[in-house]
C-alpha cells in the first residue's frame, strides 16, 4: 500500500508539475524539464535560426530543388507548440502521467506538431507539380538497323521513361518541416526502363559461317561457297551495357572468306570441257522465261560414274507456280497450242547433243513431231511430263557437271569433268526418206458450191540417221558410226469444200483403191530392199511434241 500510495503520490506531482517531461522533442529542439516560458524562449530561438538561416534543399538526379523559407514557412505559434509538449502525459490520472513519465526518460517522445505545422502547402505541391512536368519523360525503345549492302549493323539505343512520384516527394517535405529537420534530401524518380537489347534475333540472320564448295550428293548439284559473316555477340551486349542512353553504336560485320572456290573446285574436280553446245533462241519473253528456269534447273547437276541424268527427275513438272509461261506445243493431230513450259525442248536437245558429243550412253530419247531450227535434223530431244524422258548415263570413270545458262540471245550448255578419251566426237545425219502430204478434202454441206479453204497446213513427213563421227586429238578421222533413227510425221493438207460432183469423187475413189492396193505391194517389196536394214528402229508418226521453224516455238508431247 505504501509503494501504490508513493507511486501515486509521484504521480499527482509530475501531472501538477510546471515543467516539460524529460526528452520530449518539438521541431527537433528537446525541451524536456523546462518550463512554459523557458522552452517557448528556445524553442523560438530554435525556429528563428532553423527558417533564417537555412533552406529544405531535395537533390534529385540531375537537379536540385530549393523550397525558399520566406516563401515556404509561415510564423510558428510556439506556445501552442509548447502547449502540446507540456500536456503530453498530464491528461489522464497520476498513473498514466508516471509510466508516460519514465518512458520519455528512456527513449523521449516527438512531439506530433502537424496540424500546427505553419507551412505553404500550396507553394510545397506547385513547386513539386511543376518540377515532375518538367522532368517527366517517354519511354522510347531501342532502334536496330542492318545495311545489308554494307554489312554494317546499327543499333540506337533507347531512352528509359522516368517520373517523378509527386505524393511521396510531397509527404518526405512535410516530415522535414514537422520534425525540423531541413537537411538535404535525396530524391530518386521512377524509372520505366526501355527493353533490353536483344541481338540475337538479328545474329541468327545476319550471321552465317563461311562454306566451302562442294557436292551434295543428294541434289546431285555443287553447291557454291558461301561468303560468312558474323561479329562478337558477347562483345556487343557488353558494349550495349556501357553505353548511355540514345547513343549509337555502328557494328561492322566481320568478312570470312571461304577457302574453296567455286572456280577452285572446278578447277580441281572438271578441269575439261567433255562437250558443249550452244544455240540461238527466238526472241520471245515468255519462251526465254522457260528457258531460264529449265537451265537454272540444270545447272551445276553432277552425275556420278554410274549415274543416269533424267530431264524431267531434274527439271521436274513444269507448273505456273515454278513461274513456267505458255509455249506452243503440238497435240498428236499436229496442230499447235498453248502450254506452260513451251520451249524447254530446245534446254533437252542441247543436253543431248551434248552427251552424244560426249561419247555417252543415251537410255531414252524422242524425236519432235517435226525437224527444229537449232538442232541438226535427226538429232534433237523431246520430253514431256508423265510421258516421255530423256535420260543418258554416265559411262566415264569420274564425275560429269552439267552448265547451262541463257545469255546473250543463246542457250548454252557444256559438260565438264575429267576427259578419259583419247578421241572427239561430231554429229552429222542423213536424209533417208522423204514422205509426201497429200491433199484431202472434207465435204461441209454448208458451204457454197466451188468453195474450197485450207483449214490444216501440210507437212512434209522425213527419216533422218544420225551419226558419230570420230577424230583423234589430232583432228585426223577414225571412223563413223551410226547412232539413231529420227522419223518426223507428215501432215496431209486439209481442205473445206463445198458440196458438188460427189457421184465423180466416189467412181474416182473405187478406182484408186484397186490402183492403192497394187502400190502396197510394190511399195511391200521395196521395203525389204531399202538402205535402212532391217534392224531399223521406226518410230510411230504421231503422239510426238515438237517444234517447227515456220512457228519459231517450241514443245512437247500431248497424248
Amino acid at each position: 500500500m505504501l509503494i501504490v500510495l508513493g507511486s501515486y503520490v509521484w504521480g499527482v506531482s509530475l501531472k501538477n508539475s510546471d515543467t516539460v517531461f524529460p526528452n520530449v522533442c518539438v521541431s527537433g529542439v528537446n525541451i524536456g524539464g523546462m518550463t512554459k516560458e523557458d522552452a517557448v524562449t528556445a524553442l523560438e530561438d530554435s525556429l528563428a535560426k532553423t527558417y533564417a538561416e537555412r533552406t529544405l534543399t531535395v537533390r534529385l538526379p540531375d537537379r536540385t530543388l530549393t523550397f525558399e523559407p520566406e516563401k515556404a514557412n509561415v510564423p510558428v505559434d510556439t506556445a501552442a507548440l509548447v502547449e502540446l509538449a507540456m500536456d503530453y502525459g498530464r491528461q489522464d490520472g497520476a498513473f498514466t502521467a508516471l509510466r508516460t513519465y519514465r518512458a520519455c526518460k528512456q527513449s523521449g517522445y516527438i512531439v506530433n506538431a502537424e496540424d500546427l505545422q505553419q507551412v505553404d502547402t500550396d507553394y510545397i505541391r506547385g513547386v513539386i507539380e511543376e518540377t515532375a512536368a518538367k522532368v517527366r519523360k517517354e519511354k522510347i525503345q531501342s532502334e536496330i538497323t542492318m545495311d545489308e549492302e554494307a554489312q554494317l549493323l546499327t543499333i540506337t539505343l533507347g531512352y528509359n521513361g522516368r517520373s517523378l512520384d509527386t505524393e511521396r516527394l510531397y509527404e518526405t517535405v512535410m516530415e522535414a518541416y514537422s520534425t525540423g529537420d531541413l537537411s538535404d534530401i535525396t530524391f530518386s524518380y521512377d524509372i520505366d526502363p526501355y527493353d533490353i537489347v536483344d541481338l540475337q534475333p538479328y545474329y541468327d540472320k545476319y550471321c552465317k559461317p563461311a562454306r566451302n564448295a562442294y557436292y551434295n550428293p543428294a541434289e546431285q548439284k555443287l553447291m557454291p561457297e558461301v561468303v560468312g559473316y558474323g561479329f562478337d555477340i558477347y562483345a556487343v551486349n557488353a558494349q550495349i551495357a556501357l553505353a548511355s542512353e540514345g547513343e549509337v553504336l555502328e557494328i561492322q560485320l566481320a568478312v570470312m572468306e571461304p577457302t574453296v572456290t567455286m572456280e577452285q573446285y572446278n578447277n580441281k574436280n572438271y578441269p575439261d570441257v567433255l562437250s558443249s553446245y550452244r544455240s540461238a533462241h527466238t526472241y520471245n519473253a515468255d519462251r526465254t522465261t522457260n528457258l531460264t528456269l529449265a537451265c537454272n534447273a540444270i545447272d551445276g547437276t553432277v552425275l556420278a560414274p554410274g549415274e543416269v541424268f533424267s530431264f524431267n527427275a531434274i527439271v521436274g513438272e513444269r507448273t505456273v507456280e515454278k513461274g513456267y509461261k505458255e509455249g506452243i506445243v503440238y497435240a498428236k493431230d499436229g496442230k499447235s497450242e498453248m502450254e506452260e513450259g513451251g520451249g524447254i525442248c530446245q534446254i533437252v536437245s542441247s543436253v543431248y547433243m551434248c552427251a552424244l558429243t560426249a561419247d555417252l550412253q543415251i537410255i531414252e530419247r524422242q524425236p519432235h513431231m517435226y525437224p527444229v531450227s537449232y538442232v541438226k535434223p535427226g538429232c534433237d530431244a523431246t520430253v514431256y511430263w508423265g510421258v516421255m524422258d530423256f535420260k543418258f548415263k554416265n559411262t566415264n570413270s569420274t564425275p560429269i557437271k552439267i552448265n547451262a545458262s541463257v545469255s546473250g540471245g543463246y542457250v548454252n550448255v557444256s559438260f565438264v569433268g575429267t576427259n578419259e578419251h583419247d578421241y572427239t566426237v561430231s554429229m552429222t545425219s542423213q536424209l533417208v526418206e522423204t514422205i509426201p502430204y497429200e491433199e484431202v478434202e472434207i465435204v461441209d454441206a454448208s458451204k457454197p458450191a466451188g468453195y474450197r479453204e485450207l483449214t490444216q497446213a501440210p507437212h512434209t513427213g522425213y527419216v533422218y540417221w544420225s551419226y558419230k563421227n570420230f577424230y583423234d586429238l589430232n583432228g585426223g578421222f577414225l571412223r563413223t558410226e551410226k547412232c539413231a533413227i529420227s522419223e518426223y510425221t507428215k501432215y496431209d493438207a486439209e481442205y473445206t469444200v463445198g458440196p458438188g460432183g460427189a457421184e465423180e469423187e466416189k467412181e474416182k475413189e473405187d478406182d484408186d483403191v484397186i490402183d492403192l492396193e497394187d502400190l502396197i505391194t510394190d511399195r511391200s517389196e521395196a521395203d525389204r530392199d531399202d538402205d535402212r536394214g532391217p534392224d531399223r528402229e521406226m518410230k510411230p508418226s504421231g503422239g510426238r511434241g515438237g517444234v517447227t521453224p515456220n512457228f519459231g516455238g517450241t514443245t512437247s508431247y500431248r497424248n
